[in-house]
Protein backbone atom coordinates (compact mmCIF):
# COMPACT_ATOMS: atom_id res chain seq x y z
CA UNK A 1 0.00 0.00 0.00
CA UNK A 2 1.64 3.55 -0.68
CA UNK A 3 1.49 6.19 1.59
CA UNK A 4 0.50 9.54 1.31
CA UNK A 5 3.63 11.02 -1.07
CA UNK A 6 4.81 7.69 -1.66
CA UNK A 7 6.30 6.37 -5.16
CA UNK A 8 4.20 3.91 -7.51
CA UNK A 9 8.04 2.34 -7.69
CA UNK A 10 8.02 2.16 -4.22
CA UNK A 11 4.90 0.17 -4.23
CA UNK A 12 6.62 -2.25 -6.20
CA UNK A 13 9.00 -4.73 -5.46
CA UNK A 14 11.24 -5.07 -8.95
CA UNK A 15 13.02 -8.49 -8.88
CA UNK A 16 16.89 -8.74 -7.91
CA UNK A 17 18.53 -6.72 -10.65
CA UNK A 18 15.69 -5.39 -12.21
CA UNK A 19 15.26 -2.29 -13.44
CA UNK A 20 12.47 -0.41 -14.15
CA UNK A 21 10.74 -0.18 -17.54
CA UNK A 22 11.09 2.53 -20.19
CA UNK A 23 8.45 5.25 -20.82
CA UNK A 24 6.55 4.49 -23.85
CA UNK A 25 7.16 7.47 -25.59
CA UNK A 26 11.38 6.44 -25.60
CA UNK A 27 10.12 3.13 -27.03
CA UNK A 28 8.79 4.76 -29.88
CA UNK A 29 11.67 6.37 -31.04
CA UNK A 30 13.95 3.77 -30.32
CA UNK A 31 16.09 5.30 -27.49
CA UNK A 32 16.69 3.42 -24.10
CA UNK A 33 16.97 5.94 -20.64
CA UNK A 34 19.64 3.96 -19.89
CA UNK A 35 21.37 4.96 -23.68
CA UNK A 36 20.22 8.79 -22.60
CA UNK A 37 21.94 8.65 -18.97
CA UNK A 38 24.94 8.62 -20.49
CA UNK A 39 26.51 11.39 -22.15
CA UNK A 40 28.09 10.79 -25.36
CA UNK A 41 31.25 12.15 -27.21
CA UNK A 42 29.31 14.61 -29.12
CA UNK A 43 27.85 16.29 -25.36
CA UNK A 44 31.13 15.88 -23.85
CA UNK A 45 32.74 18.17 -26.48
CA UNK A 46 30.07 20.36 -26.24
CA UNK A 47 30.59 20.90 -22.48
CA UNK A 48 34.49 21.26 -22.84
CA UNK A 49 33.69 24.03 -25.18
CA UNK A 50 31.59 25.94 -23.31
CA UNK A 51 33.73 25.51 -20.48
CA UNK A 52 36.83 26.95 -22.81
CA UNK A 53 34.67 29.78 -23.57
CA UNK A 54 33.63 30.28 -19.87
CA UNK A 55 37.48 30.30 -18.99
CA UNK A 56 38.61 32.70 -21.82
CA UNK A 57 36.16 34.90 -20.52
CA UNK A 58 37.06 34.43 -16.95
CA UNK A 59 40.73 35.11 -17.69
CA UNK A 60 39.62 38.63 -20.04
CA UNK A 61 37.74 39.78 -16.91
CA UNK A 62 40.27 39.18 -14.96
CA UNK A 63 42.81 40.64 -16.73
CA UNK A 64 40.68 43.95 -17.50
CA UNK A 65 40.19 44.35 -13.53
CA UNK A 66 43.92 43.71 -12.70
CA UNK A 67 44.49 46.63 -15.32
CA UNK A 68 41.89 48.88 -14.00
CA UNK A 69 43.31 48.25 -10.44
CA UNK A 70 46.83 49.27 -11.60
CA UNK A 71 45.16 52.51 -13.50
CA UNK A 72 43.21 53.16 -10.14
CA UNK A 73 46.82 53.07 -7.98
CA UNK A 74 48.61 55.77 -10.55
CA UNK A 75 45.78 58.61 -10.78
CA UNK A 76 45.70 57.99 -6.84
CA UNK A 77 48.75 58.58 -6.46
CA UNK A 78 48.74 61.46 -8.57
CA UNK A 79 45.65 62.98 -6.69
CA UNK A 80 47.79 62.95 -3.73
CA UNK A 81 51.11 65.03 -5.59
CA UNK A 82 48.43 67.21 -6.44
CA UNK A 83 46.61 67.22 -3.38
CA UNK A 84 50.02 67.68 -1.09
CA UNK A 85 52.11 69.76 -4.35
CA UNK A 86 49.10 72.53 -4.10
CA UNK A 87 47.18 72.38 -0.54
CA UNK A 88 44.17 71.22 -2.24
CA UNK A 89 41.52 68.74 -1.13
CA UNK A 90 41.05 65.52 -2.78
CA UNK A 91 38.29 65.68 -4.29
CA UNK A 92 39.83 69.00 -5.83
CA UNK A 93 42.81 67.41 -6.53
CA UNK A 94 41.24 64.93 -9.12
CA UNK A 95 38.68 67.73 -10.65
CA UNK A 96 41.75 69.29 -11.21
CA UNK A 97 43.58 65.92 -13.09
CA UNK A 98 40.35 65.01 -14.71
CA UNK A 99 39.88 68.44 -16.10
CA UNK A 100 43.53 68.51 -17.36
CA UNK A 101 42.83 65.37 -19.30
CA UNK A 102 39.97 66.68 -20.71
CA UNK A 103 41.14 69.65 -21.94
CA UNK A 104 44.12 68.17 -23.40
CA UNK A 105 42.51 64.89 -24.69
CA UNK A 106 44.73 62.82 -22.77
CA UNK A 107 43.47 59.98 -20.66
CA UNK A 108 43.85 60.95 -16.82
CA UNK A 109 46.04 57.80 -16.31
CA UNK A 110 48.48 59.61 -18.98
CA UNK A 111 48.63 62.70 -17.18
CA UNK A 112 48.88 60.90 -13.75
CA UNK A 113 51.95 58.67 -14.71
CA UNK A 114 53.84 61.74 -16.25
CA UNK A 115 52.74 63.44 -12.73
CA UNK A 116 54.10 60.69 -10.67
CA UNK A 117 57.33 60.35 -13.07
CA UNK A 118 58.50 63.88 -12.82
CA UNK A 119 59.14 66.72 -10.34
CA UNK A 120 57.98 69.30 -12.37
CA UNK A 121 53.87 69.47 -12.98
CA UNK A 122 52.56 68.65 -16.73
CA UNK A 123 51.79 71.68 -18.61
CA UNK A 124 48.16 70.70 -18.91
CA UNK A 125 47.98 70.38 -15.04
CA UNK A 126 49.60 74.49 -14.60
CA UNK A 127 47.06 75.57 -17.31
CA UNK A 128 44.68 74.87 -14.83
CA UNK A 129 46.01 76.34 -11.52
CA UNK A 130 45.84 79.89 -10.27
CA UNK A 131 49.94 81.72 -11.15
CA UNK A 132 50.32 82.35 -7.77
CA UNK A 133 50.02 78.26 -7.45
CA UNK A 134 51.71 77.04 -10.40
CA UNK A 135 54.98 79.46 -8.45
CA UNK A 136 54.79 78.14 -5.36
CA UNK A 137 55.14 74.74 -6.40
CA UNK A 138 57.92 75.52 -8.85
CA UNK A 139 56.24 73.94 -12.04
Amino acid sequence: MLSRGGLVSDAVPLEHGALPQPHLSQRREGTSWRTSLTPSMDIRRLHRSRLVVYADAQERKVSQLQAALDSRVVVERAIGILAERFGLPFAEAFELLRSAARNSRREVKAIAQELGTSRKTPAEVAELLPSSNVNDAGA
